[in-house]
């Protein structure tokens, strides 16, 4: 069968804006920045877990920077426990509630601001609404959403964001509390766009999740097509780049309509990867509390942190005329498995976005039952079908969580 993707989506390899970055993110690599504690600004006085704090930046301009970030470690003894990098969406900022999450969870985690912003509201709370965050004047280059492409990259502001979180990651690494073997990576929209493309360089997470943000900008019919698609992105910051050289294991999940990164993108990233899956959820919202709380993410981090049974496996893929069939496994928790068919007859295509509205697409995904048996499972591609994907869908735990293993997009 053919690859899980729309065919002409292929990486095209490094070029020499990426042999240069790699050399600049190697040394960003090597250092382990300082860390001032900011306990005026601990969101959770009650929750001693989790702190506030600045870690030193890259420098910019000939001066020092800083970063605002929030850290937490569980209370575990003496053991080093896994860690997580998180990087929250556009719009958003350091983000204290995934802090807890994950700790929650057993993990240590950092949440940083990639946008230059501090907390500034009223001492040990912590709060999102965008009026309590205010412009950092020893932080980095402000987000300016890639408008400085093009320029030395040391004047871009993806550049630090990018380094941002290259130095999150080491100081993770560097506490004793932390097993530097089991450090994770999510993202979510713009913090999944910059995920992606960090893997090319920092080959030391031990997994990653980035969630509906990913490459091929310049191929997505979606939003994100519009500004950030060509020179200045694809050639210089897009993950497509660096993919085939990836080994870390990727989990890339995006909603199957998502307005901002259209699912053929997540595809191909997935399918460019040497330990790629992908992982497509139907009508899923784009939002920084959706892309924290989908249960397949901690199952996957679980599994590769030795924690838990992890998710359902896809195993095998084939196909005999209209009829396709799946071999996959189930982890001991995951009962009730039936295997559906999602399928268009018309193109990956959005309808024009209107104000204060985002795209919708054109044809809505449609979606029809297989037949499942132990480990295996049939389906028939519907007559007219353009564009299909195949999701083994299970149930898990006394409310009976749906969780779900997926192809990526194939063209019929």
């Amino acid at each position: 069968m053919s690859e899980p993707y729309v065919s002409e989506l292929v990486s095209p390899g490094g070029n020499e804006n990426t042999d240069a970055l790699k050399a600049l993110f190697a040394a960003v690599g090597k250092r382990v920045p300082a860390v001032s504690p900011c306990p005026e600004k601990d969101p959770y006085p009650e929750d001693g877990r989790i702190k506030a704090i600045f870690f030193d930046g890259e420098e910019c301009g000939g001066r020092k920077t800083r970063v605002f970030a929030y850290i937490g470690f569980p209370e575990n003894g003496d053991e080093p426990v896994p860690a997580m990098v998180l990087v929250h969406g556009g719009g958003c900022h350091a983000w204290a509630p995934w802090v807890s999450y994950w700790v929650d969870r057993g993990y240590a985690a950092i949440s940083f601001d990639f946008n230059g912003l501090v907390y500034s509201g009223p001492d040990h709370t912590y709060e999102a609404d965008p009026a309590f965050w205010t412009p950092d004047p020893e932080s980095h280059l402000p987000t300016d959403a890639l408008a400085s492409r093009g320029r030395p990259f040391s004047e871009q502001w993806y550049y630090y964001f990018i380094s941002d979180i290259i130095l999150a990651n080491s100081l993770m690494r560097s506490d004793g509390r932390v097993d530097p073997d089991r450090v994770g990576l999510t993202g979510i929209s713009w913090g999944g766009f910059a995920a992606g493309t960090v893997l090319g360089y920092d080959p030391r997470f031990a997994f990653a999740v980035p969630v509906y943000g990913c490459g091929f900008s310049d191929a997505t019919t979606a939003l994100w097509g519009v500004g950030f698609g060509g020179e200045g992105v694809s050639d210089v910051w897009d993950a497509k780049l660096l993919l085939p050289e990836v080994e870390t294991p990727v989990l890339w999940v995006n909603g199957d309509n998502d307005p901002f990164f259209s699912a053929n993108c997540t595809s191909a990233c997935a399918a460019a990867c040497r330990n790629g899956e992908a992982l497509l959820v139907r009508d899923m919202i784009h939002g920084m509390d959706q892309g924290i709380d989908l249960p397949e993410i901690a199952r996957y981090a679980d599994e590769l942190c030795g924690m838990g049974p992890g998710n359902i496996k896809l195993t095998d893929v084939d196909r005999d005329g209209s009829v396709v069939s799946v071999s996959f496994t189930l982890p001991d928790d995951v009962e009730d498995a039936e295997l559906c068919i999602y399928y268009k007859k018309d193109p990956l295509e959005y309808e024009p976005p209107r104000l204060k509205d985002c795209p919708d697409l054109i044809e809505q995904w449609k979606r029809a039952k297989g037949e499942t048996g132990s480990g295996f499972g049939t389906a028939e591609i519907p007559e007219g079908t353009a564009l299909f994907y195949l999701s083994v869908e299970g149930r898990t735990g006394p409310d009976k969580t749906v969780v779900r293993a997926t192809s990526g997009i194939f063209e019929n």
